[in-house]
């Protein structure tokens, strides 16, 4: 939180958080690192962004904790062995500045979501170096590769358009394996960047990288809230791929990068995805539950996006289109009755995809009957509940 865990705590004399001198970072981090390791098995501290001249505070990510009685408590037991003063749930820890007087750093430790050393080392991948995994992700979103906490995914494009968590299909937590597929050096990454352009470059020079897909991408609300709070990221969009020039890839090309590879496609990104990871048999259960589910669920959707969310009777046409439309001859129509529950249609199997707008069409031309209908049967239902 870059110093300010404890700004909103209100005291007698302002908390003072200096930002630390890169001597005294690595002091504090060299005696608070051993400290941790008594406590859990793996500490480390995320790399930082390159050219940064002073700190903050000092992050910390931990993992496997040693003794089972501190799972209760462990912030408990971090707090005491760290001798902090200063203490903001669940993880900033202020302790007291080695050299100036009233004064403290702040330490924030995070455990590592899930367990083991292959997820440590993942979060460790997407945390190092500031924004380079949200930049790498955003220059890729438009051929379906996303990076989360839980490991890098290829979300197949079907399956999106109606249910993102769906659609994400699992590839790999191993940070060497995501850098292979994206074409990165690896051995440039583990070297580390010296300049954020460096970084710039390198996070450009992934085979699948062309301006093209980056000028293309959706932009949405979380590259918005970056381009307010994320310097990193501002200065990537607005100062560095401006300068790159359009049709061009980065100031620098590696070896394994050519300028005049074909830009690549969504489905050709997906299957070196399948093949590199072997991933065949769970794209097809993923694409075998859309076939036999996903259609209906994407058409309903759409129908429930074809509704104004204004119109007061949308609940009730919506519960109508289910309850008292039936399909002859692949066509719509409106029944005497309400169709029972267990009789229950399912209406991708009455018309195909093309007739998607003809249905849409017809559902604006007879909504407010259908939803009159619905609210009738409810009406009476409810009267009929009274009278028991």
């Amino acid at each position: 939180m870059g110093g300010q865990a404890f700004a909103h705590i209100v005291t007698d004399k302002p908390i003072n958080i200096p930002r630390l001198s890169p001597d005294t970072y690595r002091q504090v981090a060299a005696d608070v690192k051993s400290k941790l390791e008594t406590l859990f098995h793996h500490v480390t501290i995320p790399r930082d962004a390159p050219e940064k001249i002073d700190f903050g505070d000092i992050d910390f990510l931990v993992e496997g904790i040693r003794d089972p009685k501190n799972n209760s408590d462990i912030w408990v037991s971090v707090k005491e062995v760290l001798g902090a003063v200063l203490f903001v749930s669940p993880h900033h820890f202020g302790i007291r500045h080695p050299s100036v007087p009233d004064a403290y750093v702040q330490v924030d430790v995070e455990l590592s979501p899930g367990n083991g050393a292959e997820n440590f080392e993942w979060t460790k991948f997407m945390k190092s170096d500031s924004d380079l995994l949200q930049i790498v992700g955003v220059i890729h979103r438009s051929l379906g590769i996303t990076c989360t906490d839980k490991g890098m995914h290829v979300r197949i494009e079907e399956v999106e358009s109606y249910n993102r968590k769906k659609s994400m299909l699992f590839l790999t937590r191993d940070p060497i394996q995501a850098m292979q597929f994206y074409g990165y050096d690896k051995a440039k990454y583990h070297q580390g960047f010296d300049s954020e352009v460096e970084l710039f470059d390198w996070a450009t020079n992934g085979r699948y990288f062309h301006w093209e897909l980056y000028e293309d991408r959706d932009e949405n609300s979380n590259d918005r809230t970056r381009l307010n709070k994320r310097p990193m990221f501002r200065r990537f969009v607005l100062e560095y791929m401006p300068s790159c020039g359009k049709g061009t890839t980065s100031r620098t090309l590696t070896e394994n990068r050519d300028p005049d590879a074909a830009i690549p496609s969504r489905q050709e990104v997906l299957q070196e995805a399948l093949r590199m990871f072997g991933k065949h048999e769970e794209y097809n259960a993923i694409i075998l539950e859309h076939k036999t589910k996903g259609v209906e669920e994407a058409l309903w959707l759409q129908i429930n996006n074809s509704i104004p969310s204004q119109d007061a009777a949308r609940g009730p046409i919506l519960k109508g289109l289910k309850r008292w439309v039936t399909f002859k001859n692949g066509r719509p129509y409106i029944t005497e009755q309400p169709i029972a529950t267990s009789m229950k249609l399912k209406w991708s199997e009455h018309f195909p995809n093309d007739a998607i707008p003809d249905i849409l069409a017809w559902i604006a031309e007879n909504r407010d009957q259908i939803g009159k209908l619905e609210e009738l049967r409810a009406s009476e239902a409810r009267k009929a509940g009274m009278k028991k």
